[in-house]
């Protein structure tokens, strides 16, 4: 399925450079299942390895919807590190509010938008075209999303890509795996992430269960 014939161009994978690239579509999957490890890990162990064909649209196992809680952490997290965007959506879903912000932060991370936020990732080309820019912004948010555990589905040129087959834009794959990285060590990594955007703040009251609807 992936006609890109770029191979990964990060040095920690270099042992691999022999092997041909893993179709794009299954990799995504690999690291989507794997939040245990970094994505740059993932991809490495899954390019490593001879890869049965993995169901890349078969839901995650979820592990509970977002809170507002857990978002207003993540927002206050952004603000405290100077990465929080400028507007923000009306918005009474926590999740839609969390992909919002993941997307912001692909763009921003990945050199996509300037100023760029000097974080260590790989940084997009002055010039890169608006359909690279796309695709590798939705594969990062669709990636962070599954491995935190919160459906959202792929939308655009990579649900063009996953569904129907279509061709996809010259893109790199360092910078998609390098700034899910980058984006996810912002909490803790993606475990400690999904943990984060699942808080609960006590109420100060107890509810009282006989005045409950």
């Amino acid at each position: 399925m992936d006609q890109n014939s770029h191979s990964f161009d990060s040095h920690s994978i270099e042992e691999l450079d022999h092997q041909p690239p893993m179709p794009w579509d299954q990799l995504l999957t690999a690291i989507r299942r794997s939040p245990h490890l970094s994505a740059v890990e993932a991809a490495r162990i899954a390019q490593s390895q001879s890869g049965a064909s993995v169901d890349v649209l078969s839901p995650l196992p979820a592990s509970g919807a977002p809170t507002w809680d857990g978002v207003h952490t993540v927002i206050n997290t952004l603000q405290r590190k100077d990465l929080l965007p400028d507007h923000l959506p009306q918005t009474r879903s926590a999740s839609v509010m969390l992909t919002h912000l993941l997307t912001e932060l692909a763009l921003s991370i990945s050199g996509h938008r300037r100023p760029r936020p000097d974080l260590g990732a790989a940084s997009a080309e002055s010039k890169a075209e608006a359909a690279q820019a796309r695709f590798e912004t939705e594969c990062i948010t669709w990636v962070i999303a599954g491995r935190l555990g919160v459906r959202a589905a792929a939308t655009g040129s990579l649900k063009g890509y996953l569904k129907h087959d279509d061709l996809i834009p010259e893109f790199s794959r360092d910078r998609v795996l390098q700034t899910v990285d980058t984006i996810e060590d912002l909490f803790g990594g993606a475990l400690a992430f999904g943990a984060v955007i699942r808080e609960e703040t006590p109420s100060l009251f107890e509810l009282d269960m006989s005045l409950a609807v």
